[in-house]
C-alpha cells in the first residue's frame, strides 16, 4: 500500500462495514505509510479507558484537554446513524419503501375486513335484533382483527428471526440483526394498520338496520 510492504498479523472477525470498502487496523506511526501525510490523516482513534473509569468521564475529559469530540460507544454509533440519516439518500429508499408496504397492508387488510363485514351483515343484524350495542359489536370486530393481526405478526416476526439467525455466520451479512425497536415499531405499524382496517369496516355496521335479517335484500 502506498508503495509500503505491509504484513498481515491477524484477521478480525468484525461486522462489515457499510461501504465495499476494506477495513485495516494499524499503528498511528504505520498508518500514515500506508496512506501518506495528510492534513487531516486520522478519522478517528479506538482508545479504551483505564479498569475502573467511566467512558463518559474520560471523554470528557479528553475533550476538555484537547478541544475534540471524545464519544462513548453509544454516542458514536447514534452520530452515525444520524449522519447516513441526514446526508445519504437512505432514508428517502427505506422510507419509500416502508410507506408503501405500510399504505398496501392497509389497503389489502381494509378490503378483507370489509368483505368480512358484508358477508356477515346478516348475523350482525341478528345480534343488533336481540340487544347488542353498537359498542359491543365493535369490540367483537376488533378483538377478531386483533387475533389476526398478532399471530400474523408472531408468524413474520418468526420468519424473520429465523432469517438472521440463519444467516449470522454469512461473512458478508454478519453485523446484520433484528433491533428491538424495529419489532416494536412493526408491531406498532400492524396495530395501526388493523385499528384503521376495522374501523372503516365497523361503519357498516353501525347504519345496519336490526330489521335487515328479517328480509333477504341487500
Amino acid at each position: 500500500m502506498n508503495d509500503r510492504r505491509a504484513v498481515i498479523a491477524g484477521i478480525v472477525n468484525s461486522s462489515p462495514p457499510f461501504q465495499p470498502t476494506p477495513v485495516i487496523y494499524a499503528r498511528y506511526s504505520q498508518a500514515i505509510q500506508y496512506v501518506g501525510r495528510e492534513r487531516n490523516a486520522v478519522s478517528f482513534i479506538l482508545a479504551k479507558p483505564r479498569p475502573g473509569e467511566a467512558s463518559e468521564t474520560v471523554c470528557r475529559r479528553i475533550s476538555e484537554r484537547t478541544g475534540l469530540a471524545a464519544m462513548t460507544r453509544d454516542e458514536f454509533i447514534w452520530k452515525t446513524i444520524r449522519y447516513y440519516m441526514r446526508y445519504t439518500g437512505i432514508p428517502v429508499n427505506f422510507g419509500i419503501t416502508v410507506a408503501l408496504a405500510f399504505i398496501v397492508g392497509a389497503v389489502v387488510a381494509g378490503q378483507t375486513f370489509y368483505i368480512f363485514t358484508i358477508e356477515n351483515l346478516k348475523q350482525f343484524g341478528a345480534l343488533k335484533a336481540i340487544g347488542v350495542t353498537n359498542l359491543r359489536i365493535t369490540g367483537m370486530i376488533l378483538l377478531q382483527a386483533l387475533v389476526v393481526g398478532l399471530t400474523g405478526f408472531a408468524i413474520g416476526m418468526g420468519l424473520t428471526a429465523a432469517f438472521f439467525e440463519s444467516t449470522k455466520n454469512i461473512s458478508h451479512l454478519r453485523g446484520f440483526f433484528l433491533m428491538w425497536q424495529v419489532m416494536a415499531g412493526t408491531g406498532m405499524s400492524v396495530l395501526t394498520i388493523i385499528v384503521l382496517a376495522s374501523l372503516l369496516s365497523i361503519r357498516r355496521v353501525y347504519v345496519l338496520e336490526p330489521a335487515y335479517v328479517f328480509h333477504g335484500g341487500n
